[in-house]
This record gives structure tokens, sequence and C-alpha cells, in this order.
């Protein structure tokens, strides 16, 4: 029976792991040199090390705007925590990079410099002039394989113990 609650408690503790949370990051006052915007929301491991979904729009300015998503702009070459890049993997215009200064799991700000965040479409080019990234929300992966174990043993013991009260 010891032995028993002692597997127990190591199932338990198992269920306790720490869950790894994605972070949600929204765009916030992204502008470009010709009057367009960027908008809307990346989605990185906690680690800020990759990017698992992203839901970006550029409007207004000389390009007619893009709306990026891993269905749309499918080939991605990015490299967090310092940089974004998303594009058509057949070629097709437009490229988006967003590079940043210390992107973190509270946000960062957009460098902003010749090249360093742009949007470019055929021989159109667009400068990013001001933005940051803001946390928006993060999303916790549940450790259901472990919970699923100690609500099993729970219930071993369980039945154990009735059945040694008879």
């Amino acid at each position: 029976m010891k032995r028993l609650l002692s597997i127990l408690g190591a199932v338990l503790s198992l269920a306790a792991w720490p869950a790894a949370a994605n972070i949600v990051f929204s765009l916030d006052g992204v502008t470009f040199d010709d009057g367009g915007t960027l908008t809307g929301t990346f989605t990185t491991n906690d680690g800020i090390t990759t990017l698992l979904d992203y839901d970006i729009t550029t409007a207004g300015g000389t390009v007619a705007g893009f709306h990026y998503t891993p269905l749309t702009a499918d080939f991605n070459a990015s490299s967090l925590p310092a940089i974004i890049v998303v594009e058509p993997s057949d070629d097709n215009d437009p490229i988006l990079q967003i590079t940043f200064t210390g992107l973190t799991s509270a946000g960062g700000s957009i460098l902003i410099g010749n090249f360093d965040s742009f949007e470019q479409s055929g021989t159109t080019h667009r400068n990013i002039t001001a933005g940051k990234a803001s946390v928006g929300t993060t999303t916790v992966a549940e450790p259901s394989t472990a919970l699923l174990l100690a609500i099993s043993a729970a219930g071993l013991l369980a039945g154990l113990r009735r059945r040694g009260s008879r």
C-alpha cells in the first residue's frame, strides 16, 4: 500500500509539471513611410524562438496591402526573437520583414531603419517608421496525459482500498 501511495505521489507530481505557454503579440501603432499601416497578431512559443501563427494585415499607402497568414504567406524565414520574415512561397509579391530591438515575453519595439523593417511588393518598397509588439495573451498547453495518469492512479488506489476493507 505504501508503494502504491509513492507511485501515486510521483504520478501526481507529473500532473503538476509546468505547462508551456505560447505568447500572442499584438502589433500596435505600426506605420509605413508612405502613410500605410500594419495591424494584427503573431504567436510564438514560450521561448520566443518559433513563430507558430500570424495574422497580419497591411493597408493604405503605395502598396495595395496584403493579409499575411500561414495560408496566404506560407514561407516563413523568421529568426525569433530578432526577426519575422513571411511571404508567399510561390515567389509572388509581397514580402514582409519585421525586425525587433529585443523582443521579450513583455513585448518589444520594432527596429526602424532602411531595410530593417519593411514590406516590398515588386519594385515598391516601404519602410516601417513606428510601432511595437505588445503582449496580447498567453495560451497554456494542458498536461492532459499526466492528468489522465493521475486520475487512473487515484481510481486504482480507491479500488485497492475498497478491496482491502472487505
